[in-house]
């Protein structure tokens, strides 16, 4: 398998964009990725689209062709891939892999998501069923759970069985809107205090309205290629791909053995790390899926970065925050960046790869060596890790 380098990256700004449609934010990321990459459009073999239902919120399926033409590569091979929140980092394993696997030399990554739209284009409730539909409809989403209160009930379980404490949900939160205040691609670029966090009215026990992933429009773009084009093009600053990890669990929430761990997190970390040969205390910082402020506490358990149930004593600590052992979410996460479904994988690859090439700006975390990404799709039956590392070019 040949090493994969990671030569161009970018993203939209995130937000409720009433300005841009699916073309403008298509343009927003891609034609400035290629530009950081520094190649010819048209040394594109493939686009490969994380998205996640704009065949309902935008009339529109085949969206990885619609992308190719828009950039002006319409021969570009295209393909899309939907995994609810998972479908940016799902797209960008599969290019690593067709990249590794000798099909193709450079490919680009993009994941998408334009759900902010009128209620004169659609009625809430048809908006609200679209947006659920990543769950099971049948038996679970379509009676009454929603992303809210299913995540809702397994931070409760974590709090009876670890002693979690609200305001350690809190601290995470406002942490994340700290980062994000610093991101100038963030939907939410201020801070709330955690006392304003608790405060805020209640979406689904525990979590506030400050404590929820955002409604968000919103892109971003990668350009993988091969070590030999990357050391062609001069490309001294590339990103390694060192480590990719796809984890799957059940579908149902009610049939899972443990409502405190993801077992596709733990299946994808331990893939990725194995791939990568490193260990997780060589990790430097970390990208993950908080859709809700207790997930973020979940998920560096199930990572694998501390004992389980103590990830909320973690934060607590200020080990999460810029400067701490472990900064996570730098770019304020699904919180306060925002999550704009399709795009969220891959806009953390986008992430880490400022951090790693020291392009982060007010966030940046001082030397920065490995870096690690991971996302969450439907109720957390899949989840892919992806470990990046600074380049031997």
């Amino acid at each position: 398998m040949r090493e994969v380098y990671i030569i161009g990256a970018h993203q939209s700004v995130h937000g409720n964009r009433k300005d841009a449609d699916l073309r403008k934010l298509i343009a927003e990321a891609g034609n400035p990725a290629i530009a950081d990459a520094g190649i010819d459009r048209h040394d594109i073999q493939a686009l490969y689209m994380g998205n996640y239902n704009a065949n309902q919120f935008n009339n529109q399926n085949t969206l990885a062709a619609l992308a190719a033409s828009s950039l002006g590569i319409p021969e570009a091979a295209t393909l899309r891939f939907e995994a609810a929140c998972a479908s940016g980092g799902v797209a960008f394993r599969n290019a690593m892999i067709a990249v590794a696997a000798g099909v193709y030399d450079t490919v680009m990554v993009m994941g998408i998501e334009k759900m902010n739209i009128g209620l004169d284009q659609a009625d809430a409730d048809s908006q609200m069923n679209w947006a659920k539909s990543g769950v099971d409809y049948t038996y679970e989403s379509g009676v009454g759970m929603n992303g809210a209160t299913m995540f809702a009930m397994f931070a409760h379980r974590h709090m009876y069985e670890y002693g979690t404490t609200r305001e350690m949900l809190a601290i995470s939160a406002s942490k994340n809107k700290y980062h994000g205040s610093l991101n100038p691609y963030a939907y939410k670029q201020r801070e709330v205090p955690v006392d304003k966090i608790i405060k805020s009215p209640l979406i689904a026990s525990p979590f506030s309205t400050q404590e929820v992933s955002l409604v968000t429009d919103g892109s971003a773009a990668v350009i993988l290629t091969t070590k030999d084009r990357a050391k062609a093009l001069g490309k001294k600053n590339a990103v390694k791909v060192l480590g990719s990890g796809h984890g799957g669990g059940s579908f149902s929430v009610a049939f899972r053995d443990s409502h405190v761990r993801m077992r596709a997190t733990v299946e994808a970390a331990n893939e990725a790390f194995k791939m990568a040969g490193i260990k997780r205390s060589d990790i430097s910082v970390v990208e993950c899926h908080d859709c809700f402020s207790f997930t973020e506490l979940m998920n560096i358990e199930d990572l694998g970065f501390v004992e389980k149930g103590k990830g909320g004593w973690f934060a607590a600590d200020g080990h999460t925050r810029l400067g701490g052992k472990l900064p996570v979410n730098t770019s304020g996460g699904l919180c306060a960046k925002g999550h704009p479904i399709g795009a969220t994988g891959v806009g953390q690859i986008v992430e880490m790869t400022w951090q790693l090439q020291d392009k982060a700006d007010k966030r940046q975390v001082k030397d920065a060596k490995f870096a690690l990404t991971h996302v969450l799709g439907g109720p957390g039956s899949i989840s892919t890790v992806h470990i990046l590392g600074r380049g031997d070019i």
